[in-house]
Protein backbone atom coordinates (compact mmCIF):
# COMPACT_ATOMS: atom_id res chain seq x y z
CA UNK A 1 0.00 0.00 0.00
CA UNK A 2 2.73 2.06 1.17
CA UNK A 3 4.42 1.52 -2.46
CA UNK A 4 1.33 2.99 -4.26
CA UNK A 5 1.23 6.54 -2.32
CA UNK A 6 5.07 7.25 -2.90
CA UNK A 7 4.18 5.96 -6.89
CA UNK A 8 1.59 8.30 -6.70
CA UNK A 9 3.25 10.99 -4.94
CA UNK A 10 6.31 10.57 -7.44
CA UNK A 11 3.97 11.26 -10.43
CA UNK A 12 2.58 14.12 -8.60
CA UNK A 13 5.71 15.30 -8.43
CA UNK A 14 6.55 15.37 -12.02
CA UNK A 15 3.91 16.57 -13.39
CA UNK A 16 4.50 19.75 -10.94
CA UNK A 17 7.35 20.34 -12.27
CA UNK A 18 6.11 19.70 -15.79
CA UNK A 19 3.79 22.50 -15.50
CA UNK A 20 6.45 24.89 -13.31
CA UNK A 21 8.63 24.78 -16.11
CA UNK A 22 5.65 24.99 -18.96
CA UNK A 23 2.66 26.46 -17.35
CA UNK A 24 -0.41 26.22 -18.89
CA UNK A 25 -1.35 29.65 -21.29
CA UNK A 26 -3.70 31.64 -18.90
CA UNK A 27 -4.85 34.02 -22.14
CA UNK A 28 -7.91 32.53 -24.15
CA UNK A 29 -6.84 31.48 -27.71
CA UNK A 30 -10.45 30.98 -29.41
CA UNK A 31 -10.64 28.20 -32.49
CA UNK A 32 -12.62 30.28 -34.58
CA UNK A 33 -11.23 33.16 -35.58
CA UNK A 34 -8.89 33.31 -38.63
CA UNK A 35 -6.67 36.16 -39.26
CA UNK A 36 -8.39 37.76 -41.78
CA UNK A 37 -11.84 37.96 -39.14
CA UNK A 38 -12.18 40.25 -36.50
CA UNK A 39 -10.82 38.47 -32.77
CA UNK A 40 -13.46 36.82 -30.57
CA UNK A 41 -14.75 37.42 -27.46
CA UNK A 42 -15.13 35.46 -24.73
CA UNK A 43 -15.42 37.36 -21.66
CA UNK A 44 -16.68 36.08 -18.09
CA UNK A 45 -18.21 38.29 -15.27
CA UNK A 46 -19.46 37.83 -11.92
CA UNK A 47 -21.70 40.52 -11.95
CA UNK A 48 -24.60 41.05 -14.36
CA UNK A 49 -24.41 44.84 -14.35
CA UNK A 50 -20.44 44.27 -16.04
CA UNK A 51 -21.66 42.04 -18.50
CA UNK A 52 -23.92 44.42 -19.98
CA UNK A 53 -21.74 47.71 -19.73
CA UNK A 54 -18.95 45.70 -21.78
CA UNK A 55 -21.50 44.92 -24.24
CA UNK A 56 -21.70 48.69 -24.64
CA UNK A 57 -18.73 48.90 -25.20
CA UNK A 58 -18.05 46.39 -27.65
CA UNK A 59 -17.97 47.21 -31.39
CA UNK A 60 -19.58 43.48 -32.48
CA UNK A 61 -22.25 42.22 -32.06
CA UNK A 62 -22.31 40.14 -28.73
CA UNK A 63 -24.63 38.87 -25.80
CA UNK A 64 -24.82 38.34 -22.60
CA UNK A 65 -25.28 34.46 -21.46
CA UNK A 66 -26.16 33.02 -17.77
CA UNK A 67 -24.39 29.95 -16.34
CA UNK A 68 -25.04 28.09 -13.15
CA UNK A 69 -21.06 28.46 -11.43
CA UNK A 70 -22.03 25.08 -9.63
CA UNK A 71 -25.28 22.70 -9.86
CA UNK A 72 -27.80 23.35 -7.35
CA UNK A 73 -26.08 26.45 -5.14
CA UNK A 74 -27.73 29.41 -7.96
CA UNK A 75 -24.70 31.59 -7.81
CA UNK A 76 -24.26 32.73 -11.99
CA UNK A 77 -21.60 34.06 -13.77
CA UNK A 78 -22.19 35.51 -17.29
CA UNK A 79 -20.59 35.24 -20.35
CA UNK A 80 -20.06 37.92 -23.06
CA UNK A 81 -19.47 36.20 -26.23
CA UNK A 82 -21.15 36.13 -30.08
CA UNK A 83 -23.85 33.59 -30.93
CA UNK A 84 -21.19 31.60 -33.62
CA UNK A 85 -18.80 31.81 -31.08
CA UNK A 86 -21.49 29.96 -28.02
CA UNK A 87 -22.79 27.03 -30.73
CA UNK A 88 -19.18 26.44 -31.54
CA UNK A 89 -18.01 25.93 -28.27
CA UNK A 90 -21.46 23.84 -26.85
CA UNK A 91 -21.54 21.49 -30.13
CA UNK A 92 -18.26 20.17 -29.12
CA UNK A 93 -19.19 19.65 -25.60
Amino acid sequence: MKRKWEEKLKRIEELASQYERKPLSSVYRPRLSKSEEPPSIWRLFYRQNQAFNFVKSCKEDVHVFALECKVGDGQRIYLVTTYAQLWFYYKSR
